[in-house]
C-alpha cells in the first residue's frame, strides 16, 4: 500500500476521482503516504456535499514523522478546495 502511495501523482489522483464521480460518491478519502502530491489532484472534490473525511497524512500510524525531504503538498492548492467543501450548504 505504501509503495503505491509514494508513486501516486496529482494527475493519478485527479483521474481516479473523476472516473468514479467522487464529488457525488466518496465519503472518505485516505491518501496516507502520498508524499509526492501538491494537492491539485483533489480538485474533482471541489464543492462536494458528500465527503466527510479526507486524510492527507504524510506518514501512517506508528511511522516516523521524519521525511527525507520537504513534501510538495501546498496549502495554497488544498485550502481553497477544502473551503469549497466546508462552505457548501448543509456542511458544518
Amino acid at each position: 500500500e505504501k509503495d503505491l502511495a509514494v508513486k501516486l501523482s496529482d494527475g493519478d489522483i485527479s483521474a481516479v476521482l473523476m472516473c468514479i464521480d467522487a464529488v457525488n460518491r466518496v465519503k472518505k478519502l485516505k491518501l496516507t503516504n502520498c508524499i509526492n502530491i501538491t494537492g491539485a489532484g483533489l480538485e474533482p472534490l471541489r464543492g462536494s456535499t458528500i465527503i466527510e473525511q479526507i486524510d492527507l497524512s504524510l506518514v501512517g500510524k506508528h511511522q516516523s514523522p521524519r521525511l527525507g525531504s520537504r513534501p510538495p503538498i501546498s496549502c495554497k492548492l488544498v485550502l481553497p478546495i477544502l473551503d469549497s467543501i466546508i462552505e457548501r450548504e448543509g456542511c458544518s
